[in-house]
């Protein structure tokens, strides 16, 4: 990308236009699906727990906005710092979402604002907001979370809680998460799990124990998730961009 091409796309109207776009497709996605939930008080059950920290995969985050009940509860999420990632950061605030801007190092062993991310996340449970984020970061593996996850939930006291979207109808991008680029007209699920609480003065063994809980719940979610809209999940099979069309013909 030369260097005009990349102002342009970082520009305030590339991103106002680009965020409206998204959100308008996210939000038909979801008016034109069917959706299931488990529990069927999918509301009821997350938000007992408020606030608590929402974890999700990667590669299933695109439906967020849909987990969001009617009624105004505050939720804040972690968007990267990096300059492509304006687009999603204002998307998200479109559906009436906080961000908080950062991410852990993952493999790069390399600062990417985790340390502002973890401060961020840290005052947005302290005033009352759910917290949301992945639990697992590019650039790999897929589907094995970090302890960052864990350490937030020991700092502030709050439950983990297993969350997973997903659709019969999709497209797998060929991507570390493979992420889902979830499509209209589809069967939604939303599946909720059992709240993962750190216990108090945790130390190295507690919080590895936590991750290895987190990642149990969230691959338990999110193959309840799959069942239940009907799909397969794009991470027990081989996909490829432009060649993975899930079930289009449900």
């Amino acid at each position: 990308m030369t260097a005009t091409l990349r102002k342009l796309y970082h520009s305030n109207v590339v991103t106002a236009v680009g965020s409206a776009l998204a959100e308008f497709y996210i939000r038909f996605v979801i008016r034109t699906s069917r959706v299931v939930r488990d529990p069927p008080d999918t509301d009821g059950k997350l938000f007992s727990q408020h606030p608590q920290i929402f974890a999700m995969w990667h590669g299933q985050f695109m439906m967020v906005p849909a987990i969001r009940p009617q009624a105004d509860t505050d939720i804040a999420i972690i968007v990267s710092r990096h300059g492509d990632a304006e687009i999603l950061a204002n998307t998200i605030q479109r559906f009436g979402m906080r961000v908080v801007r950062g991410a852990g190092a993952g493999r790069r062993r390399k600062d990417r604002g985790g340390a502002a991310a973890l401060r961020g996340a840290l005052r947005a449970l302290k005033d009352g907001a759910t917290f949301a984020l992945t639990a697992d970061a590019p650039p790999g593996p897929a589907r094995k979370a970090g302890i960052g996850i864990a350490l937030l939930a020991k700092l502030s006291g709050r439950p983990i809680v297993p969350c997973a979207m997903a659709t019969n109808r999709y497209v797998a991008l060929n991507s570390w998460s493979a992420f889902t680029l979830n499509l209209p007209f589809s069967k939604l699920a939303i599946v909720v799990g059992d709240p993962i609480v750190v216990p108090e003065g945790a130390g190295s063994i507690e919080l590895e124990a936590t991750r290895l809980a987190v990642e149990q719940g969230l691959n338990e979610v999110t193959q309840r998730a799959y069942g239940l809209a009907g799909g397969k999940d794009p991470l027990a099979f081989p996909t490829q961009l432009g060649e993975r069309l899930s079930d289009l013909t449900q």
